[in-house]
């Protein structure tokens, strides 16, 4: 399956080279993966108390649109994300931030 999507320049590592529009099945995978990361890290940033709005707008939401425009489903996504947060919290309990 191949899709033609606008591919924003912080994702230019991530897409296949050579076919700026065209998604391979590993890309979208990637593209998914990168989302629930961001949106993970941008909740321990936010539990730090350094969590910054522009972060999430910039980086976290552009991800999740284009996580969602290539056919994953948003809820999914937060709920990984969800699960990647919580199991960061418990192999790091008692640690100091």
């Amino acid at each position: 399956m191949t899709q033609t999507l606008d591919i924003p320049d912080f994702l230019q590592g991530v897409v296949t080279p050579g076919s700026p529009a065209a998604y391979t099945e590993t890309d979208h995978v990637e593209l998914r993966d990168l989302a629930v990361h961001l949106l993970a890290d941008n909740q321990r940033l936010q539990r730090a108390g350094r969590g910054i709005r522009m972060h999430y707008l910039l980086h976290v939401q552009p991800a999740i649109e284009h996580a969602v425009t290539v056919g994953w489903d948003r809820g999914d996504i937060h709920a990984d994300a969800d699960r990647t947060y919580g199991q960061w919290l418990i192999d790091n309990a008692g640690r100091e931030a």
